[in-house]
């Protein structure tokens, strides 16, 4: 009995850690697995367009279990990272609010789109540590095995890659307040573009790249060329740390700029 009470629910950790995991685990499951059901590598699909033509010796079923063992651990990470903020009442020195009166509702709405744009910051250079040479070949590797990724690599991190991604969004709610509810639709949009930034397929037209607005937006197919080099596109949501530091593809900002 004494063993079996760590489990019990009254443990600080048990019932956030695992409310948590389901979030994290059933959201993502559920956006990639949609995602790969309509369109992965290899796959013949009138869905959006290929970024390129697949090898023929492309193991889908292979890259896919592989994707999904080191998700499984990132989904782990994500959720012991809740479970500590809230077994050891960190999470009180935070911004986060649960009474929607406590600020305005214009607010809430506008957390949204702010936190969207501070997560891309944090992103983009976490994103550019991990290519560096040390980094790169001890970390984010194990993200750019995934050469021609499928959906399912949208969580597909070594677990220490893992653990900077959970504290860069987890600073969010120590930055600005927002409530409860708009972190979990941010989070959700966040997964929902992860998951369309690796899934193969590119919806958005072609012509956006010359938009006065679609430019500032990082695209599928940005992703999936820094997936097959390594090098450049390192935005998440937007382009505009890429355009700031010269780290857009050549060609995409040549076309932008025309």
């Amino acid at each position: 009995m004494h063993t079996l009470s760590f489990l019990l629910p009254q443990h600080p950790f048990v019932i956030p850690g695992l409310t948590a995991m389901l979030i994290y685990g059933l959201r993502y499951l559920l956006l990639a697995g949609i995602a790969f059901a309509l369109v992965s590598p290899g796959r013949a699909s009138s869905i959006g367009r290929p970024h390129a033509s697949v090898p023929a010796a492309f193991n889908t079923a292979q890259h896919v279990r592989r994707e999904l063992i080191y998700s499984f651990f990132t989904v782990l990470i994500f959720s012991l990272v809740i479970a500590v903020l809230y077994g050891y009442g960190l999470i009180q020195f935070s911004l986060l609010y649960f009474k929607l009166s406590a600020y305005p509702m214009w607010w809430f709405w506008l957390s949204i789109p702010l936190m969207l744009l501070l997560h891309d910051t944090f992103f983009y250079w976490l994103h550019r540590f991990m290519h560096t040479p040390l980094l790169f070949k001890r970390m984010h590797r194990v993200h750019h095995q995934s050469i021609y990724p499928t959906a399912f690599a949208a969580y597909s991190f070594h677990p220490y890659e893992a653990l900077g991604e959970a504290l860069i969004v987890t600073a969010i709610v120590y930055i600005l307040p927002v409530h409860a509810l708009a972190f979990l639709i941010f989070q959700s949009v966040s997964t929902a573009y992860n998951v369309y930034g690796h899934c193969g397929r590119e919806f958005y037209p072609q012509s956006m790249a010359v938009h006065w607005l679609g430019r500032w937006l990082n695209t599928s197919t940005l992703h999936a060329h820094h997936h097959l080099r390594a090098r450049n596109n390192y935005g998440l949501y937007f382009t505009f740390w890429d355009r700031l530091m010269g780290t857009l593809e050549p060609a995409a900002a040549s076309r932008k700029a025309r």
